[in-house]
């Protein structure tokens, strides 16, 4: 029966009184409020004006909440970025920070703006002050100097209230290079005093810093090295990688969190102490797959992804029965999915978050969603309630890439939240009430039409989760740690997929993948496969009986492990990559087990964990990066060829291009663009990928072939083909790769020690 806005009105504005009059201690202009709205409510005619009525008692009652009394002083931010600005109409956009990686750049972020400070925004004369006004910087290169010029970025207040984090860069110009001027350095801001400190220098951006329970400081920088593998040539950015960092309170003891080699984002502490953020996860799948909610510990061991990360198709093998997820386009799901979910951030009091849903091309607006990761994760929805369903999800519902109007969202509580709504800052509950908090009309330096009021916070103290104690050997306090790092696995058989019957688990191998180290997408394509990692097979351990490894492992490298058999082929294989801390001990349960299994249901200790940890055994010969022209053109033309060219059968020249079709390989790229049929989805299938999987594979297990080709050579030739198989060891020197020189990649890995802990 609701066929008009005002019965639209009245019936959320009910539902929100209902909410306030079920607390034990409801306020007492509720009664006051309920007879206002049952008039409105008996009113079958309404006019014009009653609309307005009805919208200013919805007003009344959204304010009324007692929940709001501790947020009356917010801190928020005015920015813009150039794709961002409704105003800018500006070529080649999607390059101009319309992008989740781009829009971080300082040179995309539109000079102005500034820090501010909201008061009595619940009353009729709200006052917006420039928290850095009169403040000059205390120390380091700007020492003297006011924070006047530039722009701000991600604010965050300590959990005593009494200090402000934020970024700034002091670009006055919107120019593609990169310069002191154009990176985001971290400062702080004392409240009681004013002593405003800058905490980060040097050649990399810094930025999105949270303060963590035990007073270190989490923090996103390009520090780590390496670039994404997605930006073309043309586009002419370089985008370097993103990911989590550590620091004191005081700038000092900076150390990486995450070595993961494309982005993260926008870190939170949830309230059992974690870090939570976002991650752009897709190791030999398709570019806008993974960039979902992820989860490590303050000190940054064991990231994993408890949602969202595995979307249908799993594969696109020529039996798949379903489409892409995300889009809403399969028989067994009636809606879209968000492509990215961005500033996560944990309810008080509670086990959910409030995420935004936003774009891969753009920036991180859209629409809003609560995730309650006790429910079960099916890919989709499952664990998602939308919180503002007149929003449609950015691309997977609203083709094309235009601006989105949610995000920034603070959870006031599990039914009420600040946020933005396009230029302005709003409240909204999930009944779909939204009040106006602030508009950008009232910034102190007056009406700037491109800017956006985002990142409310409140301006006060708020509880401390628990502090996790650190366990990894990082920083100066930990200086005399033992730096040795352990993996271990309790089962290999727990598996949310069987291994296929007739192949025995026999060794664990893990390979090691390399980050970028150019700027450019696919120069070189270094497989097969678009935006494929050079991968350096570190080694085997055993397999236990039981299906248990434990092992040592280098830290600070990006690990990719598979179960491989008696004929050393991959059973399965990961399509993401895990790493370890100095000093850290890992343990999995199985491979892509569920989620709410756990190593205490499973009865006795593991055999491998009964002794001490094995060392990786190299495979074949010395470790070195995987390079199809040193270790399998020579075995393909000096055993292969001459019989291949005599019988007329299978590949005749042998040349890397030629045995495209006789391979097995993953494939990056875009979905529906780039990524061929038997080479994408979002995981691999147990006994379906790597040797096994390929015509090459299959034919080395053939009599013929194993008496033709020499044990150790096959299992090379095997390796490879688990490996991707790629073409070059490294991004660079590419001719002497194809003259069969040995090429090390330049990031993670020391030749002379390639177990060696990365540093």
């Amino acid at each position: 029966d609701e066929k008009t806005p005002y019965a639209v009105v009245v019936r959320r504005t009910g539902a929100l009184l209902a909410l306030l009059e079920s607390r034990p201690a409801p306020p007492a202009s509720l009664g006051a409020l309920r007879q206002d709205w049952a008039r409105l409510k008996q009113n079958v005619s309404p006019q014009p004006f009653d609309v307005f009525a009805a919208c200013a008692l919805r007003r009344a009652v959204v304010l009324s909440n007692p929940d709001l009394d501790a947020y009356d002083r917010l801190v928020f931010l005015g920015r813009a970025t150039y794709a961002g600005c409704r105003l800018t109409n500006m070529q080649n956009s999607d390059r101009t920070g319309g992008h989740f990686n781009t829009q971080c750049f300082g040179f995309n972020t539109i000079r102005g703006g500034g820090v501010f400070a909201l008061e009595n925004w619940r009353a009729k004369s709200p006052s917006v002050k420039n928290l850095l006004e009169g403040r000059t910087v205390a120390n380091g290169p700007h020492r003297g100097s006011a924070l006047d010029v530039g722009s701000f970025y991600s604010p965050e207040v300590s959990y005593d209230g009494k200090t402000l984090y934020f970024a700034h860069c002091g670009s006055t110009e919107h120019r593609w290079v990169w310069s002191d001027e154009t990176l985001w350095k971290l400062f702080k801001l004392d409240l009681e005093s004013g002593r405003l400190t800058q905490l980060t220098e040097g050649p990399w951006n810094d930025f999105d810093p949270v303060e963590l329970p035990s007073g270190r400081l989490a923090f996103i920088s390009e520090r780590r090295g390496g670039f994404i593998r997605c930006f073309a040539e043309g586009a002419r950015l370089r985008v370097p990688t993103f990911v989590l960092h550590s620091m004191k309170a005081d700038g000092s003891d900076i150390y990486p969190l995450s070595y993961y080699e494309t982005s993260e984002w926008q870190p939170s502490v949830d309230n059992s102490g974690m870090l939570v953020y976002t991650r752009w996860d897709y190791t030999d799948r398709e570019n806008c797959l993974g960039s979902m909610f992820w989860t490590c510990y303050p000190d940054g061991r064991d990231p994993r992804a408890p949602h969202g990360n595995y979307p249908q198709p799993w594969h696109t093998f020529a039996d798949n029965t379903h489409g892409d997820h995300r889009f809403g386009r399969c028989a067994d799901v009636s809606s879209a999915a968000p492509m990215t979910e961005m500033h996560i951030r944990a309810m008080p009091d509670s086990h959910r978050y409030i995420l935004t849903a936003a774009p891969h091309h753009g920036e991180s607006f859209g629409s809003l969603c609560v995730l309650d990761l006790r429910l079960p994760d099916d890919g989709h929805m499952s664990q998602l309630r939308r919180v503002t369903p007149y929003a449609p999800f950015p691309e997977s519902e609203s083709p094309g890439r235009s601006q989105y109007p949610y995000g920034t969202a603070w959870p006031v509580s599990g039914d009420v939240f600040l946020c933005n709504r396009w230029e302005d800052l709003v409240v909204l509950d999930r009944f779909g009430n939204e009040e106006l908090v602030c508009e950008r009309e009232l910034l102190p330096m007056g009406y700037d039409p491109r800017l956006r009021l985002t990142h409310p916070k409140p301006l006060r103290a708020r509880p401390k989760p628990p502090a996790i104690p650190q366990q990894t050997a990082q920083g100066v306090d930990n200086a005399k740690a033992d730096k040795r790092a352990t993996i271990g696995v309790v089962n290999v058989h727990v598996t949310d997929q069987p291994f296929p019957q007739g192949r025995t688990p026999k060794r664990l191998r893990v390979l090691q993948a390399i980050p970028k180290s150019d700027p450019w997408m696919d120069k070189p394509f270094i497989g097969y496969g678009n935006e494929s990692t050079p991968r350096i097979p570190l080694g085997t351990v055993a397999l236990e009986s039981d299906g248990s490894a434990y092992f040592e492992a280098p830290a600070g490298k990006q690990l990719i492990f598979q179960v491989v058999d008696e004929n050393n082929m991959a059973i399965q294989t990961m399509r993401s990559t895990a790493f370890v801390h100095p000093g850290e001990r890992l343990t999995c349960l199985g491979c892509h087990e569920t989620k709410n299994e756990s190593y205490a249901a499973k009865g006795e200790q593991p055999m491998a964990f009964r002794r001490a940890p094995e060392k990786l055994q190299p495979e074949c010969g010395p470790i070195e990066p995987i390079n199809f022209y040193r270790q399998i053109e020579p075995i393909l033309k000096g055993r292969c060829v001459v019989c291949h060219q005599k019988e007329g059968k299978g590949p005749q020249k042998m040349d890397y291009e030629s045995l495209r079709d006789y391979v097995f390989y993953f494939e990056g790229g875009m979905l529906g663009t780039t990524i061929k049929k038997d080479h994408g989805g979002s995981r691999s299938i147990p006994g379906r990928c790597g040797a096994a999987a390929s015509r090459i594979g299959k034919a080395l297990l053939t009599p013929a072939h194993q008496k033709a080709v020499p044990e150790e050579e096959r299992h090379r030739v095997v390796l490879w083909l688990d490996a991707n198989a790629l073409r070059y060891s490294a991004y660079h020197d590419t001719a002497a790769q194809e003259r069969g020189e040995l090429v090390w990649p330049l990031i993670d890995i020391d030749p002379s020690a390639p177990l060696a802990n990365a540093d």
